[in-house]
């Protein structure tokens, strides 16, 4: 949605809240979001924030590991055989184990 402003200018409106101007573009979505939806110290909005990859903290995730139960993305991905997953550090831990 577009709002316009008393001096002829026009700004979008949050892509989350669809109510508040929005200020900032989330780094991994692209979204156009106001204060209250954007996460300033990732750079990132409260959507993208729900599903970022808990082992990296960077990327989006593609799933859950197997075994912690923790997002991860596709580059912490250690282990898949298409149905499951497994983080890279709980096959470290597999790994150390079997030594």
């Amino acid at each position: 949605m577009m709002k316009k402003h008393t001096d002829g200018l026009k700004t979008s409106l949050c892509e989350i809240c669809e109510e508040k101007e929005a200020n900032y573009v989330c780094r991994l979505c692209k979204r156009k979001v106001c204060e209250n939806d954007f996460n300033k110290e990732k750079g990132i909005c409260k959507v993208c924030e729900m599903s970022i990859c808990e082992i990296c903290n960077e990327n989006l995730s593609i799933g859950y590991c197997e075994i912690c139960g923790r997002l991860i993305c596709e580059k912490c991905t250690a282990y898949s055989n298409g149905t499951s997953r497994i983080c890279v550090e709980c096959i470290s831990k597999i790994n150390k184990g079997k030594n």
